[in-house]
């Protein structure tokens, strides 16, 4: 696992993919962290859902597909690494602090925003505390070609023998607007898929600050190499301005609304007290 793990580390977007209780497959981008040489998310409380659902999948992948991330691999393909996840709540942002916020600083422009210096740190208290989530033993790893075109290609997840997960392109005129979608493995290999449940999603953002990083996803059965869509989330076409000064403090209200709500309900699930909004890691 170690050319995957060196792939992950490096990378400055990932996804994380899973398949939920429900047999719903689910995908999500994410800042790739490394803990104990493993491959690790550190999910803000805005995305306490998210984590709820992770706790209960058998297998989580944890893949970089995206060519823009892979370009200091020298070109080479996405990588996808699969086996059990253990989820840890980190309500007081201790370890998030300690071990993966410098990680994620170097990665993640709107994170030095919020948390690069002491002060910031304790303004900014909520975005400390995360929701932990990393490999605990690989089962298999993958290698996947890459996504190169962020409007056509997509990561398409599902289970099989297992999680499955491939990089797609849908070769259909209208790209991702239709109803019924033909879908082709940019591995060249056929999908076969057996009509159960599949999702596929992408993201993109804007470079170099991802001040804008926008998913979409399109949801429903796949028959042999169509994907008959039931769901769908944005879109691919969708154009990435930078935000005005409104659009930017409206967002960072409902980030710190979001976050520290879920962090009350991490806390009040564990018999805790509130989180006290000291700067973490700093004592």
């Amino acid at each position: 696992m170690h050319e995957e793990i060196k792939v992950w580390q490096r990378a400055v977007t990932g996804e994380l993919c899973w398949v939920a209780p429900d047999d719903r497959p689910m995908g999500i981008p994410v800042v790739p962290l490394v803990m104990d040489d493993h491959p690790c998310v550190a999910l803000p409380y805005l995305h306490r859902d998210v984590a709820e659902a992770l706790r209960e999948a058998e297998e989580v992948a944890f893949a970089v597909t995206d060519s823009a991330s892979l370009r200091t691999e020298g070109g080479a393909g996405g990588v996808a690494v699969i086996g059990p996840a253990r989820v840890d709540d980190d309500v007081e942002g201790d370890l998030f602090a300690r071990d993966l916020l410098e990680q994620e600083l170097v990665k993640h422009p709107p994170s030095r925003l919020l948390a690069d210096s002491r002060l910031l740190r304790r303004e900014n208290w909520w975005w400390l505390p995360r929701v932990i989530v990393r490999l605990s033993r690989a089962s298999r790893t993958l290698r996947l070609p890459a996504r190169t075109d962020p409007r056509r290609d997509a990561v398409l997840v599902r289970d099989g023998v297992g999680l499955r997960i491939d990089t797609v392109r849908a070769d259909d005129a209208g790209g991702w607007a239709a109803d019924q979608l033909t879908l082709r493995s940019l591995a060249g290999e056929p999908l076969r898929g057996d009509g159960g449940p599949a999702m596929a999603f992408g993201h993109t953002y804007t470079v170099p600050d991802l001040e804008r990083w926008e998913v979409w996803n399109r949801s429903g059965v796949l028959r042999g190499e169509r994907l008959l869509v039931a769901g769908r989330v944005g879109s691919p076409d969708a154009t990435l301005e930078p935000l005005g000064l409104l659009s930017r403090i409206r967002r960072q209200r409902d980030l710190a609304r979001g976050c520290r709500a879920g962090i009350a309900e991490a806390a009040a699930k564990a018999g805790a007290g509130p989180a006290t909004g000291r700067p973490r890691g700093e004592d």
